[in-house]
């Protein structure tokens, strides 16, 4: 399975290098990511634009996400996803999850805050939101959330802090399970992000060695392709690494 991994993560590489050189060199609004590492930002795509992504998890788990832009203020689109789709374990064919995203304003001047609300799939990693013999949920699940997205500017460069919450109701409704979270993108020049991030807060702040702490690295090119690749920490646990490929185009 090692090799086999090496050879994966080679091709990424080199599909990313070949987008980069057929796709057209024209860009998007530039900064304004829709997810960062594995929370929502309250930014949306322009209408008339489309946004892949791939997700490679834990145990060889894959996420295929593909939504469109209706609106400027709209999104949507669907969520596949695959335990174990590579290697030796047998693979599980989770139901497909729709996704979307609305976007209520693009902040103001006496209140620079941009809000929206939207349903999402989400990867919290092996413990996941139930403890099932069965299914030990190393998967994406889904849920609804509102998010709230600021800029704020450091050492005369632009950054962007995301707050939120979200409750898991697929493949299981736990409300208990309510959660927030919170993240803050970096943009490092002109094609680096850097990215960190908190997650699965519990409502009622309990169990905080369950809270998730993430740390990513992205390239993003012109907002074309992006290619992440990150870690996933919690108390007591092996670090959880996964990597995401976007690719952002228009019809």
């Amino acid at each position: 399975m090692v090799p086999f991994m090496k050879f994966l993560f080679r091709l990424n590489i080199l599909i990313l290098l070949i987008l980069n050189i057929i796709i057209p060199r024209y860009s998007f609004a530039q900064g304004k990511q829709t997810v960062v590492i594995d929370t929502p930002t309250a930014f949306t795509i322009a209408k008339g634009t489309y946004k892949l992504s791939f997700l490679e998890y834990d145990n060889g788990g894959m996420e295929l996400k593909t939504f469109l832009g209706l609106h400027d203020i709209f999104y949507l689109g669907v969520s596949v996803d695959v335990q174990s789709a590579i290697g030796r374990d047998d693979p599980k064919f989770n139901v497909p999850g729709v996704i979307g995203k609305v976007k209520f304003n693009d902040g103001w001047e006496v209140f620079p805050i941009v809000l929206a609300a939207g349903y999402d799939s989400f990867y919290v990693g092996y413990d996941g939101v139930e403890e099932n013999t069965d299914n030990e949920l190393n998967r994406v699940i889904y849920g609804p959330y509102f998010v709230l997205t600021g800029s704020i500017y450091l050492l005369d460069s632009e950054q962007f802090l995301s707050a939120g919450i979200r409750t898991p109701t697929q493949p299981y409704y736990k409300p208990e399970n309510t959660s927030y979270f919170a993240s803050l993108d970096i943009p490092l020049g002109e094609f680096f992000r850097f990215q960190v991030e908190m997650e699965r807060v519990y409502w009622n702040f309990r169990d905080n060695d369950e809270w998730l702490y993430n740390v990513g690295l992205k390239y993003n090119y012109f907002d074309h392709v992006g290619f992440e690749i990150a870690v996933i920490m919690q108390d007591d646990q092996k670090p959880n690494r996964i990597i995401r490929i976007e690719y952002h185009g228009e019809f």
